[in-house]
């Protein structure tokens, strides 16, 4: 009977050291294998804290928490123009056998940024191209990025191969691929391909009907080789889809009206411009056009009463030289001071804005050399003062 007892006391003493051990064991593993601590990015990003992020990266296995604050970081640390850290650290993220294809296509585009902010447009065009032919996750935004590093590139050419070869997401490019083709179309102009023009025109509209620049640049070949009815009818067309346009083509519009001696159609166009754009010039063409014709007195009531609805230092100066040039019943002394006066406040002031981003200009662009948006350009509007309250 004691011997029975015996043998039971050492048989649960050898079970509960054997757990003992073991559960120890797993403790140890759990610590080998993931960290027992989540630090945040801004106490990483201090100098003095490389070495927590050694201890980070050089874990024997990152969990998905950890693998999301080393790619915060990195983008932090690019952010804050720290570029070589942020590549030394995802390069090493990327060294890593460990990782699952989702985490290694996020670490691969964070890498491409990295060389893109670095100048290195080669590498990271390769790296985005890689993850286009993989088809990841994120292959919309590294679309995105390599259109942009062809666009600075002047590589138009491979933007419209890589959407021929459908490796651009459908629909949210569209409109960047169209201004590709446009561009190799002005090219194509300037070398007087004129089939070329046509057929990269062509695939504009047919990649985004919505792209007014197609039409600009056919009317701009029709002007060209003197079809002048053609010319208008592409400008008009192009003011249709986006009333903008008008400031890349009102000095042909109004040519090309000159030349077929239709001063009554442009008086018309010009007048609807005017009240859907409020585009200054367009205004003074029509002016222009007025004074002409031999009735300056009428010009300048019309000129007077849009001026007092939408008030420009251009429409005043534009007054000055009108009253000026058909010596009107003004004090000439006068206007002439107040020429030189407005001349140069109009010098200082914008002509275009970019609606996206707030961008000021003197001269149109398709692209905004700002944030890198096409066809965001507008004309600059001179916005009425406030009337200030009584006191």
């Amino acid at each position: 009977m004691f011997d029975t007892a015996l043998l039971y006391i050492l048989l649960f003493a050898a079970i509960a050291l054997g757990w003992t051990l073991g559960f120890r064991y797993a403790t140890q593993g759990r610590k080998r294998q993931y960290p027992d601590w989540i630090p945040s990015v801004d106490y990483l990003l201090a100098e003095s804290n490389d070495a927590s992020l050694e201890k980070l990266i050089k874990i024997d296995q990152l969990d998905d928490d950890s693998t999301d604050l080393l790619l915060k970081l990195g983008k932090s640390l690019r952010d804050k123009g720290d570029i070589s850290r942020a590549m030394q650290l995802h390069q090493r993220l990327f060294a890593r056998p460990d990782l699952e294809r989702s985490t290694v296509h996020c670490i691969q585009y964070e890498l491409a940024c990295d060389y893109a902010a670095a100048g290195l447009f080669d590498r990271a065009e390769r790296i985005l191209r890689e993850l286009l032919d993989q088809g990841g996750h994120n292959q919309e935004e590294a679309a995105s990025l390599l259109v942009e590093l062809l666009e600075e590139e002047g590589d138009w050419a491979d933007v419209l191969a890589l959407y021929q070869e459908k490796k651009l997401p459908g629909g949210t490019l569209a409109r960047r691929v169209a201004h590709a083709s446009c561009e190799l179309a002005q090219r194509a102009l300037k070398k007087d391909d004129y089939l070329e023009v046509h057929r990269l025109c062509r695939q504009a509209t047919k990649v985004d009907p919505k792209c007014a620049r197609a039409h600009v640049v056919l009317g701009s070949l029709a002007y060209s080789q003197g079809e002048y009815n053609e010319a208008i009818r592409c400008y008009l067309k192009a003011g249709e889809i986006d009333d903008q346009s008008i400031i890349r083509t009102l000095p042909e519009l109004a040519s090309s009206f000159a030349k077929i001696d239709d001063s009554r159609g442009l008086k018309e166009h010009l007048k609807n411009l005017w009240d859907t754009t409020h585009y200054v010039p367009v205004l003074l063409e029509c002016i222009r056009v007025i004074a002409t014709e031999g009735d300056a007195d009428e010009a300048v009531t019309q000129l007077l009463a849009e001026l007092n609805n939408a008030p420009s230092n251009q429409g005043f100066l534009a007054l000055a030289e009108l009253v000026v040039g058909h010596r009107l019943q003004l004090d000439k002394s006068q206007l002439l001071q107040l020429y030189d006066i407005l001349r140069g406040i109009v010098a200082g002031e914008p002509k275009f804005v970019c609606g996206n981003c707030g961008f000021k200009a003197k001269e149109p662009h398709w692209r905004c050399p700002s944030c890198k948006d096409w066809a965001t350009v507008k004309a600059y509007v001179p916005q009425p003062a406030q009337n200030k309250p009584e006191l």
